[in-house]
């Protein structure tokens, strides 16, 4: 490894090609970036300093190949100072052109293109290289894009200090000879990945994803970018979209062992670190597939078997609710499930304990815990099994697990604050599991109904004497199960008593139960509450059997 301090000029100083590898990010510097370095530069031009100012570091990898007239370097780290300085040459460039021809095709020359080849002497990362290059080597003005952003930016920067009469030679000058760089060029025998990682700490921050991409290209011949991206990388980062991260995490996670958010990297270093290029082949293959699988778990609504999916449905929007959310385990059955390694009826039965648990844990006001790794503990402990999913129940019904009896489960709907003890998405699947469990004739579009306490949050004196309490009382007796009901999306939920009665009267020709069974009460006690909340609870441990 060789470090020295350089200057922009020399580095693009004749025929020689940069080029950002495949696996680097989008360019992903924004205004502040490009303001900051502009006021740093003009500040350099007012004060005629000649000192120089200091940019950070670049990491280059020099590819050595005889046969190419133009020597080519990776940039390792760095892209994004190298970039958005080329662009800002291209703008000067293109603001001096009807001034000075000869002028804006030295720069355009010395900086900017390699004529004989006519090819551009930076080479942005796969997604903006087209971009970049209509920027640069023609000079013109591609579509919106950040880096057509920050072409515009510093254009129209440029041009209003020309209007104000600044030296666009001496202005070059400083961009090209006092902005200093400390360039690490690296052997062969030399690790990338080792020194880019002890640089992430400048520019943008990366995240576990950029640098997990990063590693993992690094750990393979330069020569495999573009096929490995283009084929494996890109179409599997596409797919799952921002949840990519999280992707990498839960890939970790279904093996049941704990990895914090902010580790994942360091996890799949260890991981890879032993394994040859074969080795990094194979497990790029792995993730292209288990991204296929984890997909199905991000868009629930996409499988085909009614009731997997009504399981798979209710216990997503759930884990979303909780702070270690499970969707590791859900990958693993549904895994299992898709390759035929469990039936439909399997796989249900498997997601229905585990929302059974989920729910009655919810209503005997369990202690929160990690139920991500128990589950997979659990149902890995059935592998030799000869029925796996009820082996895995079996495991699941054990005292020490904590899976509440009837009894329990049924004094809890009663009891249990749910308004207040319960995130908005978990009653909603409470609610809709239960009005699922009767029989209509059409199917309930709940994305046209929200549901709501039947009366309003803060005690009112008509809601007082409808309820016959006092306001220590009403708030004992709201949050429960018995005071849920479904109502048209948007509806206010402060009504008063009159106005509630009529506009339940009205939706019970939606035939929805858990509407029609308030319409029946004559009286809203808070003794009608506990009673209706004593029928819910009947048909809930129906809905979520033990075992």
């Amino acid at each position: 490894m060789k470090a020295e301090e350089m200057r922009l000029g020399p580095l693009l100083d004749g025929p020689k090609q940069y080029v950002v590898p495949y696996f680097q990010r989008a360019y992903s510097w924004r205004r502040r970036q490009w303001t900051t370095l502009f006021d740093d530069i003009l500040e350099l031009y007012e004060l005629n300093s000649l000192n120089s100012h200091f940019l950070g570091s670049m990491v280059l990898l020099a590819e050595h190949n005889e046969a190419d007239p133009v020597p080519h370097t990776l940039v390792i780290d760095g892209q994004q100072r190298m970039v958005t300085l080329s662009l800002f040459l291209a703008a000067i460039r293109d603001v001096v052109r009807t001034s000075d021809h000869d002028f804006a095709d030295r720069i355009h020359a010395a900086y900017l293109v390699n004529t004989a080849q006519d090819g551009v002497k930076v080479v942005a990362t796969h997604t903006d290289r087209d971009t970049y290059a209509t920027v640069v080597r023609d000079a013109k003005e591609p579509a919106a894009s950040p880096i057509r952003d920050a072409y515009r930016t510093f254009r129209e920067a440029i041009q209003e200090q020309v209007d104000k009469g600044i030296d666009l030679d001496r202005l070059v000058h400083i961009v090209v000879s006092q902005l200093s760089f400390v360039a690490i060029t690296l052997d062969a025998e030399d690790n990338p990945y080792r020194i880019f990682e002890s640089l992430n700490a400048k520019g943008m921050p990366l995240t576990q994803g950029d640098l997990l991409r990063n590693y993992f290209f690094m750990r393979l011949p330069p020569a495999e970018h573009e096929r490995w991206y283009n084929t494996v990388w890109s179409p599997m980062q596409s797919r799952l979209g921002d949840r990519f991260d999280d992707y990498m995490r839960d890939f970790l996670l279904k093996e049941g062992q704990p990895v914090k958010p902010d580790e994942v990297y360091q996890e799949w270093r260890k991981r890879l670190a032993p394994l040859d290029e074969d080795g990094i082949r194979d497990v790029l293959r792995e993730l292209a597939a288990w991204s296929l699988e984890y997909d199905q778990i991000l868009h629930p609504q996409r499988e085909a078997d009614a009731s997997v999916r009504h399981r798979l449905q209710r216990l997503t929007a759930w884990s979303k609710t909780v702070p270690f959310q499970f969707n590791p385990f859900l990958l693993r059955i549904h895994a299992d499930y898709r390759r035929g390694n469990l039936s439909a009826e399997q796989a249900t039965r498997a997601f229905l304990a585990v929302e059974s648990l989920l729910v009655r844990r919810l209503f005997t006001g369990a202690p929160v815990r990690d139920d991500n790794q128990l589950l997979i503990e659990l149902y890995d402990s059935g592998k030799d099994a000869s029925d796996r999913v009820e082996a895995f129940v079996e495991a699941l019904s054990r005292p020490q697990i904590g899976w509440p009896n009837d009894t329990d489960f049924t004094e809890g709907i009663v009891r249990h604050p749910l308004y207040f003890a319960s995130h908005p998405d978990q009653r909603k699947v409470i609610a809709e599991a239960l009005e699922d469990s009767y029989d209509h004739r059409a199917a309930v579009r709940y994305e046209q109904l929200d549901l709501q306490l039947i009366t309003p949050l803060l005690p009112r004196g008509d809601w007082l004497t409808e309820l016959g309490v006092n306001e220590e009382q009403y708030w004992k007796s709201i949050g429960t199960l018995g005071n849920f009901t479904w109502v048209p999306r948007g509806r206010a939920p402060d009504l008063g008593v009159a106005e509630r009665k009529k506009e339940l009267l009205r939706m019970t020709r939606y035939g929805l139960e858990l509407v029609k069974d308030f319409a029946s009460v004559g009286r809203w006690t808070a003794e009608a509450i506990e009673e209706r909340s004593r029928r819910l609870a009947e048909r809930a441990v129906t809905v979520w059997p033990r075992g």
